[in-house]
């Protein structure tokens, strides 16, 4: 159904767009991404952009299995001023939501992108991304949601399930007029039925294929996962660098740039 490009491999030291994470929600494992008061959120938010980060993305709410679960509203609450304070300053601001009500909220509170983790936008929300200029990074969520996901069957994880559930979105939001569509296969959200191998193999099954997806001729957003052990966090930032992301979203952009630094003092 779909053409498969040939492949291709890029250096890390290629240029990509960094995508540094801010939390707001403070039952998030990566405790150390969380801030909680406007002290937190610049001093946060000014390393960041001093590791590269270009874009600054905001959550509030957890993906955590077990975390509670919040509704629209609170996740606007914790949002909302954090966004605008930002945005005075002067930082580019992405949120990661998949409430259309919250994309809308952020849209009108200054976001200048929209991280959507959710499955579907409806036509109305389509268009106020596309109205305000807004870049939108559409993220394979064939469950709906972080939250469903946690009661629902595994779907199988593979790439043409990846092409087959982005490609119609993809077209609706051109349709629509968004000035930049970015996809994200997903490489942190994956079942929570998934054993720790079995993440892993999927991961990398999408990384080492990853040219496979450009037939949808958008720029490609991986995460870097936040993995427990240091090591582990070193050997998937590489994996990341080396499948040729566009844009790599990261808890960790130092250690990002370190990488960046070794490859180049290595060069031949």
């Amino acid at each position: 159904m779909f053409p498969c490009p040939a492949a291709t491999r890029m250096s890390p030291a290629t240029a990509r767009t960094l995508l540094g994470v801010i939390n707001l929600s403070p039952e998030s494992m990566v405790s150390d991404s969380v801030v909680a008061d406007r002290e937190q959120l610049l001093q946060r938010a000014a390393w960041l952009t001093d590791q590269g980060c270009a874009v600054l993305d905001l959550g509030a709410r957890s993906i955590t299995p077990t975390a509670a679960m919040i509704n629209d509203e609170e996740e606007q609450r914790r949002l909302l001023p954090a966004l605008q304070l930002l945005r005075q300053q002067g930082y580019r601001v992405s949120v990661d939501t998949w409430s259309p009500d919250t994309v809308r909220a952020a849209l009108e509170a200054g976001a200048t992108d929209i991280n959507f983790t959710g499955a579907v936008l409806d036509a109305a929300t389509l268009a106020a991304v596309a109205a305000s200029g807004a870049s939108l990074i559409l993220t394979y969520m064939p469950y709906g949601d972080a939250y469903r996901m946690r009661t629902a069957a595994p779907v199988a994880y593979r790439l043409q399930g990846l092409l087959e559930h982005l490609a119609p979105r993809v077209e609706q939001a051109r349709a629509a007029g968004v000035r930049e569509v970015i996809i994200d296969p997903n490489l942190g959200i994956i079942h929570p039925s998934t054993d720790e191998i079995g993440k892993v193999q999927l991961q990398n099954s999408v990384l080492w294929n990853l040219e496979r997806l450009r037939v949808l001729e958008c720029p490609i957003l991986l995460y870097a996962a936040r993995k427990p052990e240091r090591l582990a966090r070193i050997l998937f930032a590489s994996n990341v660098l080396y499948a040729g992301a566009d844009w790599i979203r990261t808890h960790h952009p130092d250690l990002i740039q370190a990488m960046l630094a070794a490859e180049t003092a290595e060069a031949p």
